[in-house]
């Protein structure tokens, strides 16, 4: 199903969740000098118009990114987020003024923190998308773009020739069978490059294959995964009320880091005081 467009979604309360992880978990495996790869399989169009008509139409980032940007003070743990918000709206210590004019994706901010010995792999099926994806990283070589798909596709790109990376499993769930699909994902992908950083979004909505999710990662008796995740509406509401992240491997000192940065997005993006952000260990290590 190729029906998605994230350009109505772009730097909602979910992105700022997903990214902000992100980077902080890049940055947490940069700390050692060995090269590393990233692999976003979901990679979507790179970056985004936030004043273009279906942002607007939309206004999720108006209750994302914007209310981060807006709030001040913000922690330590969210300037590697922040930083490649800058990049994307033209560099410089400080963001511009006025409103913001692009939302970065996945692809956006791991090549804005990606170091010179660095790789990102990508992959994308939609037209549009893969051509925005060509138009914006087609000539850096560290960047290297897949017109495949990722259930098929990522297995074949590891274990990546740097024994060390990331990768970011972020479908929209359009298809509800995905929520299964990534469970078997993991389970494969895990076998060929054990020592690999997981990051498994998911969105926290009433369906029964998206409420047994963790459970379902939980059974693949994969070991040490760590689960975050941030609600912004209370339970029981009709439509995505927050998502998580389910992080096998996760970098040393993240989950302390979460604990500081998720109380703090938690306020400023929350419509609702019965909804919270919780992390826990779904397995232990080993």
């Amino acid at each position: 199903m190729l029906s998605y467009q994230h350009e109505f979604h772009a730097g909602n309360h979910a992105d700022v969740f997903k990214h902000s992880v992100l980077a902080l978990a890049l940055r947490a495996l940069q700390r050692k000098d060995k090269p590393l790869r990233v692999l976003d399989i979901h990679a979507g169009s790179g970056s985004y118009d936030l004043r273009g008509p279906e942002a607007k139409k939309a206004g999720e980032h108006e209750n994302g990114i914007v209310r981060v940007l807006a709030a001040g003070n913000p922690p330590a743990e969210l300037a590697p987020y922040l930083a490649s918000i800058r990049a994307a709206n033209g560099g410089g210590a400080v963001l511009p003024t006025g409103p913001l004019r692009r939302y970065p994706g996945s692809p956006a901010i791991a090549h804005s923190l990606l170091r010179p010995a660095d790789h990102l792999e990508l992959m994308e099926l939609h037209p549009r998308s893969l051509e925005r994806l060509r138009r914006q990283f087609g000539r850096e070589p560290r960047v290297h773009i897949h017109e495949r798909d990722a259930f098929e596709g990522l297995a074949a790109l590891l274990p990546p020739p740097e024994r060390r990376g990331l990768v970011l499993v972020d479908p929209a769930y359009e298809i509800k069978e995905d929520f299964t699909r990534v469970a078997e994902l993991l389970k494969i992908c895990h076998k060929r490059f054990a020592g690999g950083v997981y990051l498994l979004w998911y969105p926290l909505i009433r369906h029964p294959l998206a409420e047994r999710f963790p459970a379902k990662i939980r059974s693949t008796g994969i070991p040490d995964i760590l689960q975050a995740e941030l609600q912004v509406e209370a339970p029981g509401f009709a439509g995505m009320r927050g998502s998580g992240l389910c992080i096998v491997n996760p970098p040393y000192g993240l989950e302390t880091e979460l604990n500081r940065l998720l109380p703090w997005l938690w306020q400023v993006l929350k419509n609702d005081d019965r909804s919270g952000w919780r992390t826990a260990w779904l397995t232990e290590a080993r």
